[in-house]
């Protein structure tokens, strides 16, 4: 097994009382279960294997569902139950309630991997938003860490805080904005992420919604999907929208592909040159 390879745990144990007492993993954003779509975060993040900490009815997509002891025992106690379910050198610990779960595992799978490649991957990295608050339950942990953390609390793991037991391993921050770390614990938050899915509905997908479209469209094709970066078409086609107009950002797509194609450039480098040519044609255009 690889040393930077990591498996995830997923925590969606929690009583959910700040909403009401509701069952929060299974709440529903874009049409799919919150911890449904954090276990789908984590394996196309590179997690090798999925444990969800929680009831019966969570883990339906993981590999494993298990009860931290005591149930509702918090966070800690959740990650001690998962960690004998786990052999690979680093976990990937997730809240069920992430609002962008594919967003937070992929970035920290990439800052993961980097700070391997330098050599400074410490006992792991996890959130930091911009207000400066840590998101402990963001991160990829060396796990022979998280054992040895909550081995030294023996019984005294229910309940105890987070922050206590994980601030004393050598963590990288990874400085990431408000939207991509918030999390839903109460029904207002619920509201602005329904209420945000409902004015994106229509205009646009992220990109994690894209992949599996894009897959089954570049086999149809018979195209290499390994040079499409989603999130940098995407961008281009919102520049285009916004400066030019929406009934051009598709044209403005398919031109961008042809000229991928041809070998007038790489994907990143034509899209900038695209998108600062629709900013100059708002300039000149500013009654259109």
């Amino acid at each position: 097994m690889s040393a930077g390879q990591f498996q995830a745990l997923v925590l969606a144990g929690g009583r959910g009382s700040r909403l009401g007492g509701a069952d929060k993993a299974g709440l529903l954003l874009r049409g799919r279960r919150l911890v449904d779509r954090a276990v789908d975060a984590a394996r196309r993040a590179g997690a090798s294997r999925v444990v969800v900490i929680g009831p019966d009815s969570a883990g339906t997509l993981a590999d494993a569902v298990l009860r931290e002891d005591p149930p509702f025992g918090g966070p800690l106690a959740a990650i001690a139950a998962g960690l004998p379910e786990l052999t690979a050198p680093w976990t990937m610990v997730l809240a069920c309630d992430l609002q962008r779960p594919a967003a937070v595992a992929s970035a920290l799978a990439a800052a993961h991997a980097a700070a391997l490649a330098e050599g400074a991957a410490g006992d792991g990295v996890l959130l930091r938003d911009a207000d400066g608050r840590i998101q402990w339950l963001a991160g990829i942990y060396r796990t022979k860490a998280l054992r040895a953390a909550c081995a030294a609390l023996g019984d005294g793991v229910a309940n105890a805080p987070v922050r206590r037991v994980l601030g004393g391993l050598d963590l990288q921050q990874l400085p990431v904005d408000n939207d991509t770390s918030s999390d839903i614990d109460t029904p207002q938050a619920l509201e602005r992420a329904r209420q945000k899915e409902r004015n994106t509905m229509g205009q646009y997908l992220p990109p994690e919604a894209l992949e599996a479209w894009l897959t089954a469209a570049a086999a149809e094709l018979e195209l290499d999907d390994s040079a499409v970066d989603i999130a940098t078409v995407l961008d281009a086609a919102k520049h285009v929208a916004h400066e030019v107009a929406r009934p051009a950002a598709p044209l403005s797509t398919f031109l961008l592909g042809l000229a991928v194609g041809s070998g007038k450039g790489d994907l990143a480098g034509l899209s900038a040159q695209l998108i600062e040519r629709a900013h100059r044609w708002a300039d000149e255009h500013p009654d259109e």
